[in-house]
């Protein structure tokens, strides 16, 4: 997803399609008129977007799609799909976000009205559902897009809610969310690290860092550096970062269920299963040095072994 997390590292900018004039034009380009993204939208269809056939004519599409048979008619058929087709049909989707109620399945409707209610958006905003109960959802405004997308953990239906920005490589049918923006906060990091780059490059340690948050940057809070960072709930989430030769201590705001054993999201230490076979495996091996020693004693007393268990 580094597409992705690219993305959401940056303010994105509209992106201008100027087009070249009806002179000397290839044909099947798209029409003459240069326009921002962010004007189309205003005038596009159902959650503020635009359809596909208003971003590219068939006639541009035909002349960038081809079809072949390698095999002979009657074998597999071969469809390639030019670059400018899809970078433009991407573009559909840049205020776009991929969603899964963790552990439920929630009908869309329901969805859409329970997460409409959470988020209170002022623009448009659709949601369109995938298989393997994903959803996707589009926001006509970029700053209620990032605000969705990163001002999580968001927690639905007694459920978390996982997020993440739109991929045009997430296969639902196999892919797999296992990622969420969650706050993080620095524990006394000096005044002379606050800078963006620095902080981005530093929780870039902690996962995919997305953005620093503003009372950090204007320096209005000393205790603490807060950012933004996209982690992996599926691997062990850091407790701590060594910054020159000096180690600060990390927090994940809004997630709770951290195991301090194993550092893993979901469970605490008592429940943590990777614990528990430790100590199993400590207490089989005191079992044994125990049987051992008392071996060992047998033997030096009455000149006999006795046969212990098999370690």
């Amino acid at each position: 997803m580094e597409s992705g997390a690219r993305v959401l590292g940056e303010k994105a900018q509209d992106a201008t399609m100027t087009d070249v004039g009806e002179k000397g034009r290839p044909p099947g380009d798209p029409p003459d008129k240069s326009s921002s993204w962010a004007n189309k939208v205003r005038g596009g269809h159902v959650g503020g977007m635009l359809a596909p056939t208003d971003v590219l004519s068939d006639e541009f599409v035909r002349a960038r799609l081809s079809l072949t048979f390698p095999d002979g008619e009657d074998g597999e058929p071969v469809i390639t799909i030019g670059p400018e087709v899809l970078e433009a049909m991407n573009s559909l989707w840049k205020n776009c976000m991929l969603v899964k109620v963790l552990g439920r399945s929630v009908p869309i409707a329901v969805l859409s009205k329970r997460l409409r209610e959470l988020w209170k958006p002022i623009g448009a905003m659709h949601v369109v559902d995938l298989p393997r109960q994903y959803f996707m959802v589009r926001f006509e405004s970029e700053e209620e897009y990032l605000t969705a997308l990163t001002g999580g953990p968001w927690r639905v239906f007694g459920s978390y809610l996982l997020v993440q920005a739109w991929s045009p490589d997430f296969d639902p049918m196999k892919d797999e969310i296992v990622t969420t923006p969650v706050w993080v906060r620095l524990s006394n990091i000096p005044l002379n690290l606050y800078h963006p780059s620095i902080l981005m490059g530093i929780t870039g340690g902690l996962g995919n860092p997305i953005k620093v948050d503003m009372t950090t940057l204007t320096c209005e809070r000393a205790r603490f550096a807060r950012v933004c960072v996209e982690v992996n709930l599926r691997k062990p989430l850091k407790g701590t970062v060594m910054i020159n030769e000096d180690r600060y201590f990390v927090a994940y705001e809004g997630l709770t269920n951290i195991c301090s054993g194993c550092g893993l999201y979901g469970h605490l230490v008592h429940n943590c299963p990777q614990v528990k076979h430790s100590n199993v495996v400590k207490a089989t091996q005191s079992i044994v040095a125990v049987e051992t020693s008392l071996a060992q004693v047998s033997q030096s007393v009455d000149g006999f072994t006795t046969v212990g268990r098999s370690g």
